[in-house]
């Protein structure tokens, strides 16, 4: 059961109406963390700043970024983060076979290169929170130095998504599965 009550509009400031309304027009609704962090609209404007240029403004391809996000996820046992994302991973070119070991706590068999150097560098970073040279060259490599870069951003927001939603049992949407694992690590 969720730890937070959805504000309508009635209940809402200015101030949260105006969020509400940009996180609208840049999102196309009020989702994930967001009803929760509309409770602070500072927190979810700065949130959705910092999530809109992780998300859409990455120059990062959509099939890496996705991953990306789904091992971020799948780490912290966010589930409506990894339903999301694992799908659009899915949706931009990832082979479903990656996701579901991913899902099932697993470490994939990687075709591709640049899969496996995120993967590497994000599980290295998140388990022992350090990434040895040899593991930052290959990400490196798969996506230079402002991938790199925005990888981090990735990785910070939804960080911080991920622990929102599971601190305030944010459900997996209606007509979606909750995934296998349970919340948190």
């Amino acid at each position: 059961m969720a730890r937070f009550e959805t504000l309508s509009s009635d209940q809402m400031t200015a101030e949260q109406k105006s969020v509400c309304d940009d996180l609208i027009a840049s999102r196309g609704s009020v989702r994930g963390p967001f009803p929760v962090m509309l409770h602070n609209p500072g927190l979810a404007a700065a949130a959705e700043k910092l999530g809109g240029y992780a998300r859409f403004k990455s120059k990062i391809e959509p099939r890496l970024l996705e991953f990306a996000v789904s091992v971020i996820a799948r780490f912290w046992g966010a589930h409506v983060e990894w339903v999301a994302h694992s799908r659009l991973a899915q949706e931009a070119g990832m082979d479903p076979a990656i996701l579901k070991a991913v899902e099932d706590g697993s470490r994939p068999d990687f075709i591709n290169d640049d899969e496996e150097a995120v993967y590497a560098f994000l599980t290295s970073l998140l388990n022992t929170t350090k990434v040895d040279d040899a593991t930052y060259d290959r990400c490196m490599a798969a996506l230079g130095e402002r991938g790199m870069i925005d990888l981090m951003a990735a990785n910070t927001h939804y960080t911080v998504v991920s622990m929102t939603l599971n601190s305030f049992r944010v459900p997996v949407p209606e007509g979606w599965e909750t995934p296998p694992f349970g919340p948190g690590r």
